[in-house]
């Protein structure tokens, strides 16, 4: 029996003293793969901790950039892999989908692609001339998103942007027909933005951390690799004209916009992101990252509700990059649950077409968009799901 505070506290000292040394003399997890770090036994102290100092940054650091300031080109910095970079990926119900991206990088390099699919066009996925390869130049050192005939243009900051193109396409399924395209579409949106500064959960994003072994030079890394990110939904509207054959376009979409000292794609070790609207007006974003050097197990989005008409991050995914095509063929019928606003949806994708290209001028990485149906919660959905492996032998793989 303990007779005094004192035996007691005796006894939770002794009791503490054991837990810190089974933990300290408990070895690291193996990471899946190699890659995919698992929780060990500092995990919900780290969690915990990293808790703490987030929620107290989010207190002190509530100020928000203004969306003139965000939504237009950015001066690109110093570095040579310096970034800027719209993206812009949409669907609908009738199977129709457009998915391009500009990135601007140094000396009048852009990242750009463009893939477009009419359903009634009984084409299938037209894609521009040099995809795979995504080198596209521009004729003046500008602060454009355009070359070669794509061009992206903000015209409202975070209400309207312009895509236009005009030139060849060929088809995926056979590349040596090609068709002569234009298209004329106007991106719109009164719906908010979602910062991936600001706007993430918080404990969400600690338990992701806590994966990580911490170090000086691991905080540097974050630091010295971060990106301003926001992603938003909206509609996209317009005309294609394939062959002079007018199509009307009427697109739910998702664009976001990344910028930042740099982008080093060889960092990615994969990625699988989501975009996906529903029938009933919900837009979901789902974003599962692995980049070892920073996270090798990411998890990010937000869930945009109709009802309530605000965003909610996402406060877990169970959909485990390592579960789903790790050796390079990503599943093409699959289903994940998240956790929105304290809701739970589960979400089955169906992918219809995956057309692909490798990025920047140097292949670093295979990026492969997918067009898929969904399902969520009985509802039905359609969008683009963009799923990215790293590519280590470079514009060898096209030998």
């Amino acid at each position: 029996m303990l007779d005094s505070p004192v035996e007691y506290l005796v006894l939770l000292v002794s009791v503490l003293c054991v837990i810190l040394m089974k933990i300290w003399i408990t070895p690291e997890n193996q990471p899946i793969f190699n890659v995919y770090r698992t929780p060990n036994s500092f995990y919900w102290p780290k969690v915990l901790f990293m808790y703490i100092i987030m929620s107290l940054r989010k207190l002190k650091e509530n100020k928000k950039k203004s969306v003139e300031e965000l939504d237009r080109p950015q001066k690109l910095s110093y570095h040579d892999k310096a970034v800027d970079a719209v993206y812009f990926n949409a669907g609908n119900a009738q199977g129709d989908y457009l998915v391009t991206g500009t990135a601007r990088r140094k000396n009048k390099l852009i990242d750009g692609f463009l893939f477009l699919k009419v359903a009634s066009s009984n084409l299938g996925v037209l894609e521009t001339p040099k995809v795979p390869c995504t080198s596209l130049y521009k004729t003046e050192d500008n602060d454009e998103f355009s070359a070669e005939g794509l061009k992206v243009t903000s015209l409202v900051p975070m209400k309207k942007w312009k895509i236009n193109y005009d030139g060849l396409m060929k088809e995926t399924a056979n590349p040596k027909e090609t068709h002569n395209v234009q298209i004329d579409v106007e991106w719109t949106s009164n719906l908010p933005h979602f910062s991936f500064d600001t706007d993430i959960d918080i404990l969400l994003m600690a338990k992701c951390m806590a994966l990580e072994p911490w170090s000086r030079e691991y905080f540097e890394i974050l630091k010295d690799t971060h990106q301003d990110h926001y992603e938003q939904f909206g509609e996209l509207k317009g005309t294609a004209i394939i062959d002079g054959k007018k199509y009307d376009i009427n697109l739910d979409s998702c664009r976001d916009h990344s910028f930042g000292k740099k982008r080093e794609w060889e960092i990615f070790h994969r990625y699988g992101l989501h975009y996906i609207s529903a029938e009933n007006g919900d837009r979901f974003a789902v974003c599962s990252i692995s980049a070892p050097i920073m996270f090798s197990s990411l998890t990010l989005g937000f869930v945009y509700s109709a009802r309530d008409k605000k965003n909610y991050p996402i406060q877990s995914c169970d959909l485990k990059l390592y579960q789903h095509g790790e050796g390079g063929d990503p599943p093409t019928d699959y289903a994940f649950s998240i956790v929105a606003g304290n809701k739970d949806y589960t979400i089955q994708v169906n992918i219809v077409d995956s057309p692909y290209f490798y990025i920047s001028k140097d292949w670093e990485c295979k990026v492969i968009e997918r067009l898929c149906t969904a399902e969520i919660n009985g509802k039905k959905g359609w969008g683009v799901s963009e799923w990215e492996y790293r590519n280590v032998v470079g514009k060898k793989v096209a030998e």
